[in-house]
């Protein structure tokens, strides 16, 4: 049976607009000492984000992208400048902000069962242990992995330790969502599926989650995404551009490639992200 409390597309994209703050970035900048002195990875960034978004940050290597993850998590303390969640000054790490990294981040003596539920326990304290265990349980069927779920991380593949990470993300029920580069060591086809499967539980929550995601894969943030927010590089790097992603939702890869939309917005993106240089060789002239 269809899930009835899953909104329509004209509906989500009115709430969007409806939504309050999620995110509010106040000028933030942050450095750090050096033995060659203060290093200012980021400075002064602006920038809000409503509940529901789902916000890439894409750049070149050392922009600073990790950095303003770290701050919004809390793990990072800004120099100068605020980070409020939710109307509350983030001043640390908190449940209200799950995070997914690239390393997946599970802990290696527990099955995939245990690496869920403690997360969940330890997170979720207003409900009964039966209450948290189907909770895990409703998570790995999300995911696909309850046939999987004694099994320990060294016996699962990339993609589906990946689904671990993400299926725990969501149990703990956050706000937020951070994702830094979470699918970049996946290949191809897996990191397609892992996609899809971050979609569908975004989905099932009624688009309810504010999702943040570092990447350098233009099409991933595409796909993905609500707005992609462009840092220059670094150091002290400051937002170059923030691009609207305005394609249809929900998106199929196959379809989406080849609306004019797509292809206006990952030029764009490439323009702003790839060097131009030339080669003289000769009298011959290559242009990339």
């Amino acid at each position: 049976m269809a899930n009835t409390n899953i909104l329509s597309e004209d509906k989500v994209k009115e709430n969007i607009l409806l939504r309050p703050v999620s995110i509010d970035i106040k000028n933030i900048t942050v450095s750090f000492p050096t033995p060659k002195g203060e290093y200012i990875a980021v400075k002064d960034i602006n920038l809000d984000i409503r509940k529901g978004e789902i916000i890439s940050l894409i750049g070149h290597s050392g922009c600073g992208k990790s950095t303003l993850m770290s701050t919004i998590s809390g793990m990072v303390k800004p120099s100068n400048g605020e980070v409020i969640v939710n109307g509350k000054k983030v001043t640390g790490a908190g449940p209200d902000r799950g995070i997914v990294f690239q390393n997946y981040s599970l802990l290696p003596w527990l099955t995939v069962y245990q690496n869920i539920y403690e997360a969940v326990d330890s997170c979720i304290q207003n409900i009964s242990t039966d209450e948290k265990h189907l909770t895990v349980e409703k998570h790995l069927e999300m995911v696909n992995l309850t046939p999987h779920k004694d099994k320990l991380p060294k016996q699962l593949s990339g993609g589906m330790k990946q689904r671990v990470a993400i299926a725990r993300a969501f149990a703990i029920n956050p706000s937020v969502l951070l994702l830094d580069e979470p699918f970049g060591a996946l290949d191809a086809l897996t990191k397609g599926t892992m996609h899809v499967e971050l979609l569908k539980l975004w989905n099932l929550d009624n688009r309810n989650k504010t999702i943040i995601m570092v990447t350098h894969d233009i099409e991933e943030a595409i796909f993905l995404s609500d707005r992609i927010v462009v840092l220059n590089n670094g150091p002290a790097a400051t937002i170059k551009e923030i691009e609207i992603v305005d394609l249809p939702r929900p998106r199929n890869k196959k379809d989406i490639v080849n609306l004019p939309e797509y292809k206006t917005i990952r030029e764009r993106l490439l323009n702003l992200l790839v060097d131009k240089f030339s080669i003289e060789d000769e009298g011959v002239k290559f242009e990339e």
